[in-house]
This record gives structure tokens, C-alpha cells and sequence, in this order.
């Protein structure tokens, strides 16, 4: 499910995705490829602000703000990468490779369309963390 952005909310360049653990914490799991024109003007309308704000960010929000960079995989270019913050609430079908480990995608994963038909809590949770 998609929980930031990079780039705008009503624009975004590429999504940051995650999945709840046991104890329903959302954890980051990967970065799609950069999304096309068709798909951010697709993906735009569902994306929302957080709720509540606070000094430092939204009420919540698990991620740091900048992302490290080893977290998303910038090997080549190893500085935080900054992200606009949105709600949990839009599940995204992705295309990804076998490289998984330590709970995050290597390598971006593919977006391929929102699934509007599931709700994140049908989304399955990561089960060998967070207990």
C-alpha cells in the first residue's frame, strides 16, 4: 500500500510502499520505477494528505523524514531522499523480482495499477516482524 510519495501527492513521480507488521505498524518495503504520465495522472485524485500535522511531520507516521538512503536502495547515490507523506489508504498491484531481504525490495518494483477493489487490511501482513 502506498504511504509516500516523491514529488506531490497531486503529481507523484514514484510511490514509497509498505505493508502493516503484526502488531499494525506500516513498514516500508520498497519504491516503484518511476511512474508514467497515464499512471500519476491515474494514482493523483486517491493520494491524501495525512491527517493530523505536527512539528516534524504528520501524527504517526512511521518512516523518518528524509528516508535514508539505504533504505530505498540508492546505492549510486547515497543521500536521505526526501518524500511527501500521504495516507495508508490506496493498495497498489506491483510487478517485483526475487530480491527481498531484510523485509524491503532490492530493486524498484513495478507499479501496475491501483486496486481499488481491496482495502489495505486485505493486503497480507508481514509476519516474520514486529512480534
Amino acid at each position: 500500500m502506498t504511504r509516500a510519495v516523491i514529488g506531490a501527492p497531486g503529481d507523484p513521480a514514484t510511490l514509497l510502499i509498505g505493508r502493516f507488521d503484526r502488531r499494525g505498524r506500516l513498514r516500508y518495503t520498497g519504491r516503484t520505477h518511476p511512474l508514467r504520465p497515464a499512471q500519476r495522472r491515474e494514482l493523483a485524485p486517491l493520494l491524501t494528505p495525512p491527517y493530523a500535522q505536527r512539528p516534524g511531520g504528520p501524527v504517526g507516521h512511521p518512516w523518518p523524514q528524509p528516508l535514508p538512503a539505504s533504505w530505498s536502495g540508492q546505492l549510486d547515490r547515497p543521500e536521505p531522499l526526501r518524500y511527501a507523506q500521504v495516507q495508508a489508504a490506496v493498495v497498489a498491484e506491483i510487478k517485483v523480482d526475487t530480491a527481498y531481504e531484510h523485509y524491503r525490495w532490492r530493486h524498484h518494483v513495478r507499479y501496475i495499477r491501483p486496486r481499488l477493489d481491496l482495502s489495505v487490511y486485505d493486503v497480507p501482513l508481514l509476519l516474520d516482524i514486529g512480534s
